[in-house]
């Protein structure tokens, strides 16, 4: 099942690499120049970019023309400013490049220049060739200097784009580590920026958020509006990622005032666009409709870069609105131009919108083959992100910075409690500490619940977490039938993997199997891990022949998947379907069903669904009458 949330993460990092213009012979993420002068210039093109133009042309004509690295940097400005204000920028990176070609190649002016043209290199054998130069003179820089800094952004973005996590998070991490030094700087607000983009698709929100907000304190503190904005909105896909559509649609409306304050209508149209996106995942279709429309009208013309994202979600509100024809006529273009340079979660996004107006037009066989597509799109994305190692490298990294902080805070604490000794005396101190410790609870109150709730291995909701989900979406026993299908799908010969090829194999292949069940199902359906190798899903308002249709359409994308670490293993799984009407609409006689329905399954051969009425809800099941055969399932 792909959701709608993560594509929109990657949408506002491409904000992010567009304000600070990681693009095609455009200007860096930030200069990181040593010269005041330089850094002066900076903030103002942060505060308002068009405005700081006549003080960096100012600037040039008052440089003395020998100064080379003066000017080069003064150019590099004048083309960020350019960039972020939607102008040409092309003519201040060739001065750029001009002056800086006196310069040695190492210099900081000029390993900023050689990022910005390796986005021009004709092929991928150019591009790898320049990139592992980029990185060698990316490491020849002064420890815990900004330009050093930067440059680690300017990978970090390059490799996202490239949708290489692991690399990207390495230089995200060493750009927030290389700051350390320097915590009010541009240079650090970038630098943790980065990071909490990349933090918050490993899921870690709190700390995404946390670092989200040390950059916008650091926009704000220096009056840098524009940054500010990109910030707020990238902090509102985090929070909606996270859940919270309200504080999201907070986040971007307040990105949106930001940019007002410039009268920048082009960030406002982004700004819009995330509160389209946060009220349509609150079912607030009404609020939506015209920051949608606003934001499509903006964004969705075909040479835009954001033209995807906006036009499918203008056809999600379209759906929503009961006009899948309207929604399809808007989308298909734009679908039928291929992926090209789109985000893979822009255009898994685009195709799973179109398989939903297609099955709300009851297209349902163009509608499987929509989602059979999309599938496959997900899993060579998600194949991707398995191998990258992220949250290895963040937990590594986390683990450092853990500890700088503790480290900090020792030396805090220890000056407090001498203080506290000499002011405070007996039941106050107590008291204190009594307070601290209910303040740090209540502070991780949240993130211990998402843990309880969640499968680590998996990521998918627990047995516990998916049966208060259950009794949270389904209808009341009145409501039209069916409410629902309950499906208990159960892993084939899972045992004799684990024995053959290793317990990690075995973790490897219920992850995967995992990723499989969510492609396939649709976005309303609940998925979760219910034991072992055993997985449920409910399907809302579905009947039994239905549902079956949608677990063999598992079975079918389940039965492609090879494993590298376990050759000749096959995936396959037996699964059992009931509905709670065919149990005195109870829940737990519901799953009993099911499972003695998964139980016929396996006995008559695996690798098949059960439906068969003739399984009634009677109790516990018969042990089978072939010999050799325990009353326990066989795996």
């Amino acid at each position: 099942m792909y959701h709608l949330r993560p594509a929109w993460l990657r949408q506002a990092f491409f904000l992010i690499a567009l304000a600070c213009a990681v693009c095609a012979g455009q200007a860096s993420a930030c200069v990181g120049s040593a010269d005041p002068l330089i850094q002066r210039l900076e903030i103002e093109v942060g505060r308002n970019p068009l405005a700081a133009l006549d003080s960096i042309a100012q600037e040039i004509a008052d440089t003395d023309p020998l100064d080379k690295r003066r000017l080069a940097e003064l150019y590099i400005v004048q083309a960020k400013a350019l960039n972020m204000g939607g102008l040409d920028s092309a003519p201040a990176l060739k001065k750029a490049r001009s002056a800086a070609s006196k310069l040695s190649e190492r210099a900081p002016a000029n390993i900023l220049l050689q990022m910005n043209a390796y986005y021009d290199l004709p092929d991928d054998r150019a591009k790898r060739k320049a990139l592992a130069s980029l990185v060698r003179s990316y490491q020849s820089l002064p420890d815990g200097s900004s330009a050093k800094t930067c440059r680690a952004v300017d990978l970090a973005f390059n490799y996202s784009f490239q949708e290489k996590p692991r690399e990207a998070f390495t230089f995200a991490s060493q750009a927030y580590l290389n700051s350390a030094d320097d915590k009010s700087s541009p240079a650090r607000a970038e630098a943790a920026s980065a990071l909490a983009y990349l933090v918050s698709n490993s899921h870690d929100f709190d700390y995404a958020k946390q670092l989200h907000s040390e950059a916008l304190a650091i926009q704000l503190k220096l009056g840098m509006s524009d940054l500010a904005a990109n910030e707020l909105l990238v902090r509102g896909y985090t929070e909606l990622k996270d859940g919270d559509w309200i504080k999201a649609v907070a986040d971007f409306r307040e990105s949106a005032k930001q940019a007002r304050s410039y009268d920048n209508q082009y960030a406002v149209d982004y700004a819009l666009l995330g509160v389209c996106q946060a009220a349509l995942e609150g079912g607030k279709i009404a609020d939506a409709a015209p920051e949608c429309e606003r934001a499509y009208q903006g964004l969705g013309k075909p040479d835009e870069a954001m033209a995807l994202p906006a036009t499918a979600l203008m056809a999600k509100l379209l759906v929503e609105r009961g006009d899948p024809g309207r929604a399809l006529a808007i989308l298909d273009p734009m679908i039928a131009k291929g992926k090209q340079e789109n985000a893979s979660d822009d255009w898994l996004l685009a195709l799973e919108i179109r398989a939903q107006a297609l099955f709300a037009l009851g297209r349902n066989a163009q509608a499987y083959e929509q989602m059979r597509e999309a599938s496959e799109a997900a899993k060579a994305f998600h194949d991707t992100e398995m191998q990258s190692g992220t949250a290895a490298l963040q937990a590594r990294f986390q683990t450092r910075e853990l500890q700088h902080r503790l480290a900090e805070e020792e030396r805090a604490s220890s000056t407090r409690l001498r203080l506290a000794i000499a002011v405070i005396a007996g039941s106050t101190t107590t008291l204190l500490l009594l307070g601290t410790l209910i303040f740090f609870l209540l502070r991780n109150r949240r993130r211990f619940r998402r843990l309880a709730m969640t499968d680590p291995l998996t990521g998918l909701a627990n047995r516990r977490a998916t049966l208060e989900r259950v009794s949270a979406s389904l209808p009341g026993p009145d409501a039209p039938q069916p409410r629902a299908s309950f499906a208990l799908l159960d892993i084939d010969h899972f045992k004799s993997c684990n024995d053959t090829f290793g317990h990690d194999a075995g973790d490897q292949v219920l992850s995967q199997f995992a990723r499989v069940v969510e492609r396939c199902v649709r976005p309303t359906d609940i998925v979760g891990r219910w034991g072992g190798e055993e997985f449920l899903v409910i399907l809302p308002a579905t009947g039994l022949e239905d549902a079956r249709d949608i677990i063999e359409r598992v079975r079918s994308e389940a039965a492609l998947e090879e494993f590298d670490f376990a050759p000749g293993y096959r995936l396959r799984f037996s699964a059992g379907i009931a509905m709670p009407s065919e149990a005195g609409g109870l829940t737990d006689a519901c799953l009993k069903l099911a499972d003695r329905r998964l139980y016929a399954a396996k006995h008559h051969g695996r690798n098949r669904t059960c439906i068969d009425a003739g399984i009634a809800w009677a109790g516990p099941p018969a042990p089978p009458s072939s010999a050799g055969s325990g009353s326990a399932r066989a795996a």
